[in-house]
């Protein structure tokens, strides 16, 4: 009796089948990934097709898909209650916000990752558990302390502001990154006889630039996209865009194209952030520029 069966054909080639299934791998996590960014980008298309369109476009139903672009828009919303202004005020802010939360925060953060003391641990937690508290508890202080330092509705007082949430989450996120480099590069450092300073500057900087970048851009879109603060704290003198973008509404309609023009024009800062430092924070939020 002949006991020989026939092999299936996968059974003769291991290596295809795992080639089969990498590749079916590959394909469903394309088509997810496809459908994810779908999603996220789908309001930022909209909005974009908004500002392009009349307001009878804009609220009609159902929504109008073939139209001619309205590229004035874009003009008026620069020109409509003062967005321009409040445009470069909120570049100003952020970038000197920014500086200012990276000046501090990378030696707080190097501090955190080398020097283990209780107290230090304590104020790590501290910082944490303010990041963590909602922005609205702090409002009613620091409009009281502003307003009695003149440091209300001024570019200076809107900067310090922001460090109270920024910097603990900033000084965090450095540690984090320090924490993977190896200490013996600091003290082979200090053995050649180098200062902590030069150490921070010389060997620990450059070897976590990739999450420097990812912290700065943390940073500046908490500044850029934030309404709370500057609702509370700023007025005529120092409009922000989110303020302003959230006035353009009127007693009982929007003027949506206009709008959603203001609201890409807002975007763009943002977008060149990625576009230009997208490799540095791919690396960054990986937290693993060196392996100890």
């Amino acid at each position: 009796m002949n006991d020989a069966r026939v092999v299936p054909r996968w059974e003769l080639h291991p290596k295809s089948q795992a080639t089969t299934r990498g590749l079916v791998g590959k394909y469903a996590s394309f088509v997810t990934l496809s459908i994810v960014s779908a999603v996220f980008l789908a309001p930022v298309i909209w909005m974009a097709l908004t500002a392009l369109k009349t307001q009878r476009e804009a609220l009609a139903l159902p929504p109008v898909w073939i139209f001619e672009p309205q590229w004035a828009n874009f003009i008026r919303a620069w020109e409509s209650n003062d967005f321009g202004r409040s445009f470069l005020i909120t570049t100003s802010v952020s970038i000197f916000s920014v500086i200012l939360t990276m000046a501090l925060s990378i030696p707080a953060g190097y501090v955190l990752a080398r020097y283990r003391r209780t107290w230090l641990s304590m104020f790590e937690v501290g910082m944490l558990v303010i990041r963590m508290l909602p922005e609205i508890l702090f409002m009613l202080p620091l409009y009281s302390i502003f307003q009695m330092t003149g440091l209300f509705d001024t570019q200076l007082g809107i900067v310090l502001a922001f460090q109270i949430f920024n910097l603990p989450y900033s000084s965090w996120l450095i540690r984090q990154f320090v924490a993977e480099v190896p200490v013996e590069l600091d003290e082979a450092a200090l053995l050649d006889g180098a200062s902590v300073w030069q150490v921070l500057w010389h060997v620990i900087i450059p070897t976590i630039r990739p999450g420097i970048v990812a912290a700065t851009i943390l940073s500046f879109i908490a500044v850029w996209t934030n309404l709370l603060l500057p609702l509370a704290l700023t007025y005529n003198a120092t409009p922000m865009v989110a303020t302003t973008i959230a006035n353009f509404k009127g007693y009982g309609s929007f003027d949506w194209p206009i709008m959603a023009a203001a609201a890409i024009i807002s975007l763009a800062p943002q977008f060149l952030f990625f576009l230009f430092a997208q490799k540095y924070i791919v690396k960054g939020l990986t937290l693993g520029a060196v392996k100890g």
